[in-house]
C-alpha cells in the first residue's frame, strides 16, 4: 500500500511538473520569447513557491496565468535589466580575455560575474515572495545569497547535477526542463528566505524585550 502511495505521488508530481513546463513554453512563445520568458519564468516560480507553501493542489493554470498577467510589465522590466547587465559583463569578460589580458582585471570581472550569477539565482524567488521596489530586488537577492551560503552552494550543486542529468537524459529537459530546474532552485532559495526571516524576527523580538 505504501509503495502504491509513493508511486502515485511520484507520478502525480511528474505530471504536474510536465504540465507546468508546457505552460512555461506556451506563455514564453506567447510573449514572442523576449517579452514572454521572464513573466513565464516568474509565473512558474510562483506556482512552485506555492507548492512549498503547502498548497500542492492549487489550480496550476489559474495561478500561472494570474501571475503571468499580473507580473508581465514589472517582470519584463526586471528581465531586460538582468539581460542588459549580463550582456555588459559578457562583453567585458571577452574584452578582458582577448584584448587586455590582465590576470587581476580578469579575476575582478569573474568575481563580479559570480556575484551577478548568485543574485540572478535568488531573484526569481525574491520576486514572487516579496513586493519590493524594482531595484531593491537586486539588493535583497544578493543579501540573502550571502546571508545563507549553504543554500547558495546547494543551489549551485543542484544546477551542476541537473546539467549532467539532462546531458544523459535529454528527453527530461524537453518535456519538463524548466520545472525540474526551478524545483530545487526555488526550494533552497525559499528555505534561505524563511531562515533569514526567522533570524530577523528573533532579533526584533529580542530588541523589543530589551526595550521593555
Amino acid at each position: 500500500m505504501n509503495i502504491m502511495k509513493v508511486l502515485y505521488e511520484c507520478s502525480n508530481w511528474l505530471a504536474k511538473v510536465m504540465y507546468l513546463h508546457i505552460l512555461w513554453v506556451v506563455f514564453t512563445l506567447a510573449g514572442l520569447v523576449v517579452f514572454g520568458i521572464t513573466p513565464a519564468t516568474m509565473a512558474l516560480c510562483s506556482v512552485v513557491h506555492k507548492w512549498y507553501d503547502k498548497d500542492f493542489d492549487l489550480p496550476i493554470f489559474k495561478h500561472f496565468y494570474s501571475a503571468y498577467k499580473a507580473q508581465f510589465k514589472k517582470s519584463n522590466i526586471l528581465g531586460l535589466l538582468l539581460m542588459g547587465v549580463g550582456l555588459f559583463l559578457y562583453i567585458d569578460l571577452k574584452i578582458s580575455e582577448e584584448l587586455i589580458q590582465s590576470f587581476y582585471l580578469h579575476a575582478v570581472i569573474l568575481f563580479i560575474c559570480f556575484v551577478y550569477l548568485i543574485t540572478v539565482i535568488y531573484m526569481f524567488t525574491i520576486f514572487v515572495r516579496y513586493e519590493l521596489p524594482l531595484l531593491t530586488y537586486f539588493k535583497q537577492s544578493l543579501f540573502i545569497a550571502l546571508a545563507r551560503p549553504m543554500e547558495t552552494i546547494a543551489i549551485m550543486l543542484s544546477l551542476f547535477i541537473l546539467y549532467f542529468l539532462f546531458s544523459f537524459v535529454p528527453v527530461l529537459f524537453i518535456f519538463a526542463g524548466s520545472s525540474i530546474v526551478f524545483t530545487p532552485l526555488v526550494w533552497f532559495s525559499y528555505r534561505a528566505c524563511l531562515l533569514v526571516e526567522e533570524k530577523k524576527l528573533h532579533v526584533l523580538n529580542n530588541t523589543i524585550s530589551h526595550t521593555k
